[in-house]
């Protein structure tokens, strides 16, 4: 995982564990993580943009909520099996979720965030 420039090496991504931080702008995780926990990121009002690796399979419920400035969300994972309740509720309105192509009708079908925002290969 790398958050703001610095490299951590992780399975999963605990919940809560970086809930209203302040200083976190990007985060990115590696092809080895496969959860993102409940609150994970949630209440991150820096952050503006996520990349998640190849192995993701779940997104915890309210992960990425309130994430206000959260304008860009890159999925690389075909893996994606569930994503909890209200996981992307509260990012910027007109937000861009980036999912494979193979999957993006898949991907539409999860709900939580707002209308405007927009999944996209």
């Amino acid at each position: 995982m790398k958050i703001s420039g610095k490299d951590f090496r992780v399975t999963a991504v605990a919940g809560k564990a970086f809930k209203n931080n302040k200083k976190i702008a990007s985060a990115e995780t590696g092809d080895n993580v496969k959860v993102i926990g409940a609150s994970a990121f949630e209440g991150c009002t820096k952050l503006s943009k996520a990349a998640l690796g190849k192995g993701i399979a779940e997104i915890g419920g309210n992960a990425f909520k309130n994430c206000r400035k959260l304008g860009t969300i890159t999925i690389k994972s075909t893996k994606l099996k569930k994503v909890g309740r209200n996981a992307l509720k509260g990012i910027k309105p007109a937000a861009k979720v980036k999912a494979p192509a193979k999957k993006l009708s898949a991907y539409k079908k999860h709900k939580g965030q707002g209308k405007k925002v927009k999944i996209v290969k």
